[in-house]
């Protein structure tokens, strides 16, 4: 399996307390979060948006590489990510954490279909994680932070099934991406996301839907 490399490994938050250090457990961010998942509701249903966060330099550079081999990454400041749903109360929900400089690179957003067929494996994936992950599996508008051990696995099931349309292909897919190791998920995150493996999407979806 490739190396995660530079891009996964861990460095020192200044000035944040010990209890916040871990509660995200290790990351290269010092154990802040660095996923977030957001629920909303629409006509249809549920929808789910999943952003991966990054200093805002780093989001943008990611950016521009993408956009030079013309695929097109969103990015947004992590206030606006939430500010609709936490309302007054959006300070005390970003966790104390400070985010002026820092965005949201978008992974994907599942339509209420989607979101059904991942159920489980996000229910999984956010199990035992900081926060209350109920306000984003059930119904409502709510978001969660997410470690990156977990935003990855879920990172890995949202790119692989967002151009799948049929149920039986989308519900294999979650099974086989519930059943993989934490190692293999960021291999498939980082092969999906990568500017020089543009097929890295249809590999994966290859892999645990072929069969079907």
């Amino acid at each position: 399996m490739a190396s995660r490399g530079s891009e996964f490994e861990t460095s020192p938050a200044e000035g944040t307390e010990e209890d916040r250090l871990v509660r995200y457990g290790t990351s290269m961010f010092g154990g802040r979060p660095t996923f977030t998942l957001v629920r909303r509701e629409t006509d249809g249903g549920g929808e789910w948006t999943l952003h991966e966060l990054l200093p805002r330099e780093q989001a943008e550079a990611r950016r521009d590489r993408l956009e030079r081999d013309g695929r097109s990454l969103s990015i947004t400041p992590v206030e606006d990510l939430v500010s609709d749903i936490a309302g007054d109360d959006l300070l005390s929900k970003l966790d104390g954490w400070t985010w002026d400089e820092w965005a949201g690179a978008k992974v994907a957003r599942l339509d209420p279909t989607r979101v059904r067929a991942l159920q489980d494996v996000v229910r999984e994936a956010i199990e035992g994680t900081p926060g209350d992950s109920s306000e984003v599996l059930t119904g409502g508008a709510g978001f969660v932070f997410l470690p990156e051990t977990a935003g990855v696995r879920l990172a890995v099931a949202f790119r692989g099934v967002k151009p799948i349309q049929r149920i039986d292909r989308m519900r294999s897919l979650a099974r086989g991406v519930a059943r993989m190791s934490d190692e293999e998920c960021y291999y498939w995150y980082a092969k999906c996301r990568s500017p020089s493996s543009p097929n890295g999407e249809k590999a994966l979806r290859v892999l645990l839907t072929d069969h079907i």
